[in-house]
């Protein structure tokens, strides 16, 4: 078992105590550190990005339909800019920066007219956020990006973003915790938290294989697995359930542009980008009904990460179909990893009715885009007691208990 710490000497107290060092508790624990506030440990059952994070697609994309979504993932792009242009001026060694944050864009292909009008009204949102979003007619797609070879006889246009792209998740949740533990915070590796005691309805520690941790907060970083962390303190009704996807690492093909954007067929949600000179690929698939009800009722089976067989037939039909250029792509890897979902597709975020335990959790498929926000939400909360551009209070636990579910409206 081994203990990653930023001193000789174990912290064995906490003014604060992340449970989960993924994306969240990455961001979480960077802008702590940032901010002065180094009294901080994080606690990770594995390592460093083993969870879903480190599973993840890694786009960064600013096209969402709805102006929650929209403001959490402007402030994200901005967030990752900075801290890599931070890392490249601080002349880092090239092991300890930042991955690159490839900024190609997102191409949304749309082939129905009512999918067309709708998405017209998400770009004039996004516009008027500040995202410089546009569209394309399917013309000008073609022009632009010769090298799909789409067929396009069937498209009524597409959306694209050129301040759009992706990154490596897990090298940048890697990286952002090098920071915060170069700044004095302490990591523990291999640490599942196994209980949270609690004394007249408030936190005062943590109880993991390596020892007792003394903490007056805890902040519920943990993914899919919050609903089951949240149970520690007593919390059973924390509306975050688990989500499988798979993605699928194939040969690159020859004639692809090289500044590919992450290419979107709305309708059916299949998406490739480059990846280290490979193509990675992702197709949504619904669950069955036995399968969603495993999850939302946290089902060991629902954390499985098994390969659904049918994904990648369905796959190669749309390939098919829209893309003659990827028939034919040779498969090296697949995976699947886990979505942490709350019923209206928005985090959950701030304290519970047990003092000090805060949940960070809920992203569903967005957690890269949206933690920077996220964090500063949480943090500005802890600090003030207030959270700006956006009030926290709206993200909380409560709302799912009172009915008052915030409006989604899904691009794909």
């Amino acid at each position: 078992m081994s203990v990653v710490a930023s001193s000789a000497r174990a912290r064995r107290t906490a003014a604060i105590t992340i449970i989960g060092a993924g994306i969240m508790g990455a961001t979480l624990a960077y802008q702590l550190a940032r901010r002065g506030l180094r009294e901080v440990v994080v606690l990770e059952r594995q390592t460093v990005a083993s969870g879903s994070i480190g599973r993840a697609t890694g786009g960064l994309r600013q096209q969402f339909a709805d102006e929650l979504d929209i403001i959490f993932a402007r402030e994200g792009r901005h967030f990752y800019r900075q801290f890599i242009a931070e890392m490249q001026a601080q002349a880092r060694p090239a092991a300890l920066l930042p991955p690159p944050f490839y900024q190609y864009g997102y191409l949304f292909l749309v082939s129905d007219a009512e999918r067309w009008r709708a998405m017209q009204s998400y770009v004039a949102l996004q516009q008027r956020l500040g995202v410089p979003s546009e569209l394309l007619t399917p013309a000008q797609v073609v022009a632009r990006w010769p090298g799909l070879r789409l067929l396009a006889d069937d498209l009524y246009g597409a959306s694209f973003c050129p301040t759009d792209g992706y990154t490596d998740p897990a090298a940048m949740t890697q990286a952002l915790l090098a920071e915060a533990r170069r700044q004095g915070i302490a990591l523990y590796e291999h640490c599942p938290v196994v209980a949270i005691r609690t004394r007249r309805g408030r936190v005062w520690a943590v109880e993991t294989p390596q020892g007792r941790f003394l903490t007056p907060l805890v902040i519920n970083a943990t993914g899919a697995y919050a609903a089951l962390t949240a149970r520690l303190v007593g919390i059973t009704d924390l509306p975050v359930y688990p989500l499988r996807r798979q993605l699928y690492l194939c040969e690159a093909v020859t004639g692809l542009p090289p500044e590919l954007p992450m290419v979107v067929e709305q309708a059916s949600g299949f998406h490739f980008r480059w990846r280290d000179g490979n193509l990675l690929l992702g197709l949504p698939h619904q669950p069955t009904p036995e399968e969603q009800a495993a999850s939302l009722a946290l089902a060991p089976e629902a954390f499985e990460l098994r390969l659904d067989p049918s994904v990648w037939p369905q796959i190669q039909r749309v390939i098919a179909r829209r893309f003659p250029a990827l028939v034919g792509l040779h498969l090296r890897q697949a995976w699947a990893g886990l979505y942490e979902m709350t019923p209206d597709e928005h985090p959950v975020l701030g304290p519970t009715e047990v003092e000090g335990f805060l949940c960070a959790c809920g992203f569903s498929g967005h957690g890269l885009m949206h933690a920077p926000l996220a964090a500063q939400l949480l943090i500005e909360y802890v600090t003030t007691g207030k959270s700006s551009p956006l009030d926290i209070e709206q993200f909380s636990l409560r709302r799912f208990r009172e009915g008052r579910l915030l409006p989604v409206t899904r691009l794909l």
